[in-house]
């Protein structure tokens, strides 16, 4: 089991880690000082983290082809910053069937991605009854799950591996994703604490 290391953020404390930093790997302690260091610190600690990527892995850029898969852009949230979601009757409000999302994967294949990039809005369906009826007419009970058939979909039928960015998660569908889905995003404003006065404003 992990133990919680209080960051020391002391300059004099930051200075000694990233003359370790440039020698080798830091202690745990002092990685946890460096995320709370100060401006004073961070351009030394960028020059350090800059020498260290030139030494282990010079002129390597590494990164995952993805396919993007907009398996729907309704949503039950009005974030102000976002531009993906739609209301049901909006122009451009689309839920994807398996047979698009298959289309999409293997065309994708062809071009050389390596993973299906699956984007949705959070559980529209407790928010819009044309969700609802949507996904009783595909045979599902929710968003999530019909996102669980749609990776199982991939991984059965493509050499692409899913990784879906969907909504709020509770701790059993992050355990039940866990068992079947070999890579997880999720969308960083929905994890926002969730209130009432929100919508319609930024968060």
């Amino acid at each position: 089991m992990s133990t919680f290391v209080e960051p020391n953020s002391s300059s004099d404390f930051l200075a000694r880690v990233l003359s370790k930093v440039q020698g080798g790997a830091p202690s745990r302690a002092g990685a946890c000082g460096l995320l709370n260091c100060n401006d004073e610190i961070l351009p030394e600690l960028l020059s350090a983290a800059r020498a260290a990527r030139d030494r282990f892995k010079p002129n390597v850029i590494t990164y995952s082809r993805k396919v993007f898969i907009p398996l729907t852009n309704l949503c039950r949230d009005y974030c102000g910053y976002c531009i993906f979601r739609r209301d049901p009757n909006d122009p451009g409000a689309h839920t994807m069937t398996p047979d698009e999302v298959l289309e999409v994967v293997r065309r994708g294949a062809k071009l050389g991605c390596t993973e299906a990039l699956f984007s949705l809005g959070d559980k529209p369906e407790l928010l819009f009854p044309e969700m609802r009826e949507r996904l009783r007419h595909l045979g599902y009970h929710s968003t999530l799950h019909y996102l669980e058939a749609m990776c199982d979909l991939v991984l059965r039928e493509t050499t692409l591996l899913p990784h879906p960015n969907p909504g709020l998660l509770s701790a059993e569908w992050i355990r039940r994703s866990r068992r079947r889905i070999p890579k997880h995003g999720t969308n960083a404003g929905d994890n926002q604490r969730r209130s009432a006065s929100a919508r319609g404003s930024p968060r």
